[in-house]
């Protein structure tokens, strides 16, 4: 790729600014997720059950505003839905850096967090109508950008945080994420950012047909999250557990997050022509295969080194996924990246209440037997819509209706 080809994304009209603004929200998203669940229990003092239903709430609060907004930026494109997300994640945080009462922290998670995390997705979808006015190469380059780009936020974001917990505890934590969110809001502000519509003349119907081309699809990312969740806190117990210590985690994690940047950079470098299903099932082989690693070879080296296979695994599926979406809902960039955010939100749910009730019957290191199940799940998904997938232009001929 040459220099002139990689500087052609910041000759698109407001898409540099929009890849500052998702690398800031994602950069607060970081620093506030990362230490929830103990300002929950140590600070506001919640209990297992007030923790399990606080997070489960606030997820499925978060997938109904997520969905709300991204039908809302399809029938029509505005700045307004992104900039009271980031407000509501901004007083969000601020306020849970004075939380004292569970009730209190629910009452925010619920509606305050709930609205700011959609701000993901419509940062994906406000891209998306940016560079629908670029080449493909182009367009196909910027939206790997943005994926690397909230990788990159959370590879830094849980570090950040930890000097913001030196410097004042979860009172610092939180007042660091919302000034994040804010700087955020003045970027958005200070640049102008506008909000286009989709190039397209077609908006595909959301009838049926549009429901069961993309159940597919959003099943295999469901399990590719809910396996990631899962066996993430798996991994930190078994290898605090024996293995290892509290840095070696934070040294995997900062590993795997580090080559997956460097992953999705060569995506950057040498931009999908057209998506590629096979690479999309072969992502789910790999991540299944991460799994399997330390099953065959329990140690602390073996985690290191299969590292290498999670980020290639991570990476694919989210490169590559997020186009299919965008490929099974053309001129629905907003419901497009609203469903591939919920995948994360649903997946963070399943793993929530699953791990628990898995882990106590068979045991954390079972759960990488089970990811690696949920995995191979999510590629005979791919495999199963991939025909669907073929059919698509028909279905669009008869299933599309121009634009309002």
């Amino acid at each position: 790729m040459s220099v002139r080809s990689s500087l052609a994304l910041f000759k698109v009209p407001f898409f540099a600014p929009t890849m500052v603004a998702m690398l800031l929200n994602v950069l607060a998203e970081a620093v506030g997720g990362s230490y929830l669940s103990l300002l929950a229990v140590q600070r506001v003092g919640m209990s297992a059950l007030e923790l399990g239903l606080f997070l489960t709430f606030s997820s499925l609060a978060g997938i109904g505003v997520s969905t709300l907004l991204g039908h809302l930026h399809d029938r029509k494109p505005a700045r307004w839905p992104l900039l009271l997300t980031l407000v509501a994640k901004i007083v969000g945080f601020a306020l849970a850096a004075i939380v004292e009462a569970p009730w209190m922290l629910f009452a925010i998670g619920v509606t305050l967090f709930a609205i700011g995390n959609a701000s993901f997705a419509l940062l994906f979808a406000i891209a998306k109508g940016q560079l629908d006015r670029a080449d493909a190469a182009t367009s196909a380059r910027g939206m790997a950008a943005m994926r690397l780009l909230t990788s990159l936020g959370w590879a830094i974001g849980p570090a950040l945080g930890a000097i913001f917990v030196a410097s004042g505890s979860f009172p610092g934590v939180y007042m660091g994420a919302a000034a994040l969110g804010l700087i955020a809001l003045v970027t958005v502000l200070a640049t102008g950012l506008k909000v286009l519509p989709g190039a397209t003349e077609l908006r595909t119907r959301l009838d049926w047909s549009i429901v069961r081309q993309a159940a597919p699809a959003a099943l295999a990312l469901t399990m590719f999250h809910t396996a990631m969740f899962m066996a993430s806190t798996a991994m930190a117990i078994v290898v605090v557990g024996g293995l290892g210590t509290e840095t070696d985690v934070g040294l995997l994690l900062s590993l795997c997050a580090g080559i997956e940047v460097v992953v999705m950079g060569l995506f950057v470098v040498r931009p999908m022509k057209r998506v590629s299903h096979g690479l999309l099932i072969a992502g789910f082989l790999i991540f299944a295969a991460y799994f399997v690693v330390p099953l065959v070879a329990p140690t602390l080296l073996a985690f290191y080194l299969a590292q290498v296979l999670r980020a290639v695994g991570i990476a694919i599926i989210y490169i590559v996924g997020m186009a299919y979406i965008q490929e099974l809902l053309p001129g629905r960039a907003g419901a497009a990246a609203a469903l591939f955010g919920n995948t994360m939100s649903g997946g963070l749910l399943l793993s929530g209440l699953g791990t628990g009730f898995w882990a106590t019957a068979f045991g954390f290191w079972s759960v990488f037997g089970l990811a690696a199940a949920l995995s191979l799940v999510g590629a005979a998904a791919i495999a199963f819509g991939r025909s669907r997938a073929q059919a698509l232009p028909s279905a669009l001929s008869s299933g599309s209706s121009p634009a309002p």
